[in-house]
């Protein structure tokens, strides 16, 4: 079985770049699907976008009669849903969290593909396990080996890092969803985001209207 990466996505130009570096580092089998939006304007552009990305990324098309994906899965323009390999929602991330320049999807596909944020996966295979227990192992040694900072006791203020263990997917960005214990987010820039983080105990077939194609 595999790790499902599901993305409601207009800017698919970085996604493969994403999907090549991914698996030169050892991150395999995971499925990358694009939805486009169900409206006349993105059918029309339906054959430019797929040009767009590669053949290892498929664009769905929604059909005009079918019940919107994007309602039935509370995704917005730029959104990226993931999925662990049990189908589990584990991340649904907005903007700006959803920028490919920032680290936050990559980082959220790597900590889905390797803990078991939603409860134990029996899917995960002894290579993945082996493949895990490696990236683990490398992170320990980095942290072993970075310099320890130095201590001043002066009058600056300190910054602290918080980290809040929820029951529920984690959302990041605009949006909600799902029943499945969050992960921590990934470390956030020194900036501030423009928008919070958001927790939710969703519920399935929560549905929000009005979605743009824009």
């Amino acid at each position: 079985m595999r790790l499902f990466l599901f993305c409601i996505f207009s800017k698919y130009f970085r996604l493969e770049d994403l999907r090549v570096k991914l698996e030169k580092e050892g991150y395999s089998n995971i499925s990358y699907i694009v939805v486009n939006h169900q409206g006349i304007a993105s059918q029309l552009k339906y054959v430019y976008l797929k040009s767009k990305v590669s053949e290892h990324i498929p664009v769905y098309q929604q059909e005009e009669n079918q019940t919107d994906v994007w309602t039935l899965l509370n995704g917005n323009k730029d959104d990226f849903l993931i999925y662990d390999r049990c189908g589990l929602l584990v991340y649904h991330l907005g903007l700006p969290y959803s920028f490919l320049t920032f680290p936050y999807v990559e980082e959220a596909i790597k900590t889905v593909y390797c803990e078991n944020k939603c409860g134990n996966c029996s899917l995960k295979t002894l290579k993945d396990e082996d493949f895990c227990k490696n990236v683990y192992l490398a992170t320990e040694e980095k942290t072993t080996e970075a310099p320890q900072p130095h201590h001043h006791h002066d009058h600056h203020h300190h910054r602290h890092h918080h980290h809040h263990h929820h029951h529920g997917h984690q959302h990041l960005g605009n949006g909600h969803l799902s029943e499945h214990p969050k992960p921590e987010a990934p470390d956030a820039p020194e900036q501030p985001p423009p928008s919070g983080l958001h927790h939710h105990h969703g519920h399935k077939g929560h549905q929000r209207q009005g979605h743009s194609e824009n």
